[in-house]
């Protein structure tokens, strides 16, 4: 296992095939000398038999002449008598025609009708034979076939694998300066295109999130850089003439400046903790309660559709309390910096405060404006980060262009989704839609 760590894939794939065809001929070859073996003993056996059987018919005609017998056997003879006493090993005299042996036989006694026992030996020439073909003929040719089938087995690797060394080489000379670039995408679809496939899909997305980080990073020194130059300014203005200095107003404004640094910096942590996909604490929340509060927060500007503002039947999703209603809020902000008389919370009919459990097992709550509304064209760019569609009023009302992408990205990690229509108020409706605990 060792030595197979250190190999590369083309050289495994090479042993393990030069492995399977050495077994397998050997295997074979096995089998082939067992069959071959068995049948040749078997037909020497048979042979033996057959010139025992001649032997004996030639003794026979042979035994009145009272002399000595010559007997023509293929192979050595040994005869015996009743008693098992050897009466001749039957050594050859002479060849004669074909592959038979010529023996002499001494003359047998007196009483010739003396049972007598001829015994041939197989003769082992065709095994022999046999064997020392597959010695010099057939091994070779199994020793010749392995070393084909590595060659091969090494060039059609070696092809097999060149994509992904072109990937490789490809993908070690991309870094986060030059993350546009893809690796070589072969043509055939096997194993290799996918994975090239898929390389270049976590490319695009590595790509993606680096645009914007780094759009996120120059617009979060855009936006601090601002408040900052506008305190130093202020100071620096005062401390110039310390004795014309309105030093309450100065003061005031710099705390204005520095809560707008502090509401950034606080935004700005809390992206980076939902970008780093830290999962929130689950535990049930009540979505009715917490809309019933963000109503008593803001009384007279925020109402709860057809109700009171008193917390209706309790509507339950599983997930972080505080993110939720930090996402709330949010909402509930970016309405109130954009309508002309109240916000409505809630547009679910029968469920107390806009709050309702629908049929496909999502809760529904609808933020509603009577302001200007929010074109078509961008509903979708208002959720990016530092975007605002009135960069002015944003910037004196207060906000920092966070707002809707943190509560999108809350959504998000709650499993739900975030829209923005039409109110039926003429203004902005962004709605929330949540899986309630009962689907969790």
């Amino acid at each position: 296992m060792s030595l197979l760590t250190g190999m590369s894939v083309r050289a495994k794939a090479t042993s393990a095939a030069v492995g399977t065809v050495a077994l397998a001929m050997a295997l074979c070859m096995l089998a082939l000398v067992l069959v071959l073996r068995q049948n040749l003993s078997d037909s020497a056996e048979a042979d033996a038999e057959q010139a025992a059987v001649s032997v004996a018919d030639q003794l026979v005609r042979s035994g009145h002449l009272r002399r000595e017998a010559v007997v023509v056997a293929p192979q050595p003879v040994t005869i015996k008598d009743a008693g098992g006493r050897v009466i001749t090993t039957g050594r050859p005299a002479k060849a004669v025609l074909g592959h038979k042996v010529e023996f002499r036989v001494p003359a047998f006694p007196a009483r010739a009708h003396t049972p007598y026992s001829v015994d041939v030996a197989p003769s082992t020439t065709a095994l022999d034979n046999a064997t020392q073909l597959l010695l010099r003929q057939v091994a070779p040719a199994a020793a010749g076939l392995v070393l084909f089938v590595a060659a091969l087995t090494w060039l059609l690797v070696g092809r097999a694998l060149r994509p992904v060394a072109a990937i490789r080489e490809e993908f070690t000379e991309i870094t986060e300066r030059d993350l546009h670039r893809r690796v070589p995408v072969p043509k055939a679809r096997d194993e290799i295109f996918r994975l090239a496939r898929t390389m270049n899909a976590t490319l695009d997305r590595l790509h993606r999130a680096m645009t914007r980080q780094r759009q996120f990073v120059a617009d979060a020194s855009h936006e601090l850089r601002s408040p900052i130059a506008a305190v130093r300014a202020q100071l620096e203005l005062a401390l110039a003439r310390p004795s014309r200095t309105d030093w309450p107003t100065v003061v005031h404004k710099a705390l204005q400046d520095t809560d707008r640094l502090q509401a950034v910096a606080s935004d700005l942590l809390l992206l980076a903790r939902l970008d780093a996909q830290e999962a929130p604490s689950r535990a049930p929340v009540d979505l009715a309660a917490l809309a019933a509060e963000e109503v008593r927060r803001h009384p007279g500007v925020v109402v709860a559709a057809g109700e009171d503002g008193h917390a209706g039947p309790p509507v339950v999703v599983h997930g972080s309390r505080v993110q939720l209603s930090r996402l709330l809020t949010n909402l509930v902000d970016n309405a109130r910096r954009h309508t002309r008389t109240t916000v409505t919370v809630g547009v679910s009919v029968g469920v107390s405060v806009g709050v309702g459990v629908h049929g496909d097992g999502m809760v529904e709550l609808s933020v509603d404006d009577d302001g200007p509304g929010i074109a078509e064209a961008d509903r979708e760019r208002v959720f990016e980060r530092f975007t605002r569609l009135d960069d002015a009023r944003a910037r004196q009302d207060g906000g920092t262009g966070l707002g809707l992408a943190i509560a999108q990205d809350i959504a998000h990690a709650h499993g739900g989704t975030l829209t923005i229509g039409t109110s039926p108020r003429g203004g902005a409706q962004i709605r929330l839609r949540l899986p309630s605990e009962m689907r969790l």
